[in-house]
């Protein structure tokens, strides 16, 4: 009896402050309008105007639109549409974002990264074990890098559109201008 008592008093506390309890789930997993701690998901996860407080940690896939996201670690595939990720992104797959602001380092292992009219503050693209063509980071429609981008096998190329610029150094990696 004291295990249900203790259980609905945290519930009512949590959910008085307006704060979803952490999640933890398999399959997949719809968020909307809503405000979580955070969120742990084996599967694929679809976030629509969701405020993740903490870490977004998946292993599966990640669609997100309007959302604004702690941190982020995914293990699979990421689309971002206007969102705001506030501190690192860890990604280990593809990545693919549009009008989304990146205010900490990404750092991502993958074969290529789209960006269109982003904002990011750095970003280090990693090795794909096994990997050995070009990792391509592809910066379109005003993207702007603040600071370094990084390519760890020396193997990268950085697809910069005409309107697209990277304010600190690029290492491992060519600037084509697009």
């Amino acid at each position: 009896m004291k295990t249900y008592i203790y259980t609905a008093v945290l519930l009512a506390s949590a959910l008085s402050k307006g704060y979803g309890m952490d999640t933890s789930s398999y399959g997949h997993q719809s968020y909307g309008k809503e405000t979580v701690n955070s969120i742990q998901a084996n599967g694929s996860v679809l976030l629509e105007g969701t405020k993740v407080l903490g870490a977004v940690n998946i292993n599966g896939n990640l669609e997100a639109d309007e959302a604004s996201i702690g941190s982020l670690h995914v293990n699979g595939q990421v689309g971002l549409t206007n969102c705001l990720v506030s501190n690192q992104s860890v990604v280990n797959g593809s990545l693919s974002a549009e009008n989304s602001n990146f205010q900490g380092e990404i750092s991502i292992s993958s074969q290529k990264i789209l960006l269109r009219t982003c904002s990011v503050s750095s970003l280090k693209v990693r090795e794909v074990m096994g990997y050995r063509g070009v990792q391509v980071v592809d910066l379109r429609s005003g993207t702007k890098v603040t600071g370094s981008i990084v390519v760890d096998s020396g193997n990268g190329e950085v697809w910069l559109s005409s309107n697209s610029e990277v304010n600190g150094s690029v290492s491992g990696a060519t600037i084509v201008r697009k």
